[in-house]
């Protein structure tokens, strides 16, 4: 079995690319696709310490740099689920969520990004959540083609992800 891995937000196109499987963000609803949930990934804003002394509010983050991602209406999500309006956006906008949550971590602004996907961030104290409220607009999902019968190590590969991830 050769596994290949590729982490972008380009469109996938697994027949043209002779995949197996590709874990992809968003609704599960793919045309011809099979979509099994693998990873709920609510946003929540993180800030080095530093820059969540300043905070004490939704409200308080219109001052601040918020980092984006691509997806542009993530923080006007958030504001809404937060109950306050969403201020002006600037700050850098990122295509990779490990990209901005290290920009995060130098102090270069606040990020939304997924919770699970940065425990360890967390953990360690790199990163704080300074709100608790979350916005979600997805998930992760081991995708395949409909028409591609399954192998057995494509079965074993099933196994092996929700086994390690323990999703």
């Amino acid at each position: 079995m050769l596994i290949s891995l590729f982490t972008n937000n380009n469109r996938v196109d697994i027949a043209g690319e002779g995949l197996d499987y590709a874990i992809r963000f968003g609704d599960g609803a793919w045309h011809g696709t099979e979509a099994q949930a693998l990873l709920a990934a609510p946003l929540s804003p993180m800030c080095t310490p530093a820059l969540d002394a300043a905070l004490q509010s939704p409200a308080d983050l219109a001052g601040q740099v918020l980092l984006r991602s691509y997806r542009a209406d993530e923080w006007v999500q958030w504001f809404a689920t937060a109950g306050c309006p969403c201020p002006m956006l600037r700050g850098a906008v990122f295509d990779s969520s490990l990209t901005m949550a290290e920009a995060a971590a130098q102090g270069a602004g606040i990020a939304l990004l997924p919770v699970r996907m940065f425990a360890r961030e967390l953990q360690q104290g790199r990163l704080v959540r300074p709100f608790a409220q979350e916005v979600s607009n997805g998930r992760y999902w081991l995708t395949r083609l409909k028409s591609r019968p399954v192998t057995q190590a494509m079965l074993a590969f099933n196994a092996w992800l929700l086994e390690a991830g323990a999703w």
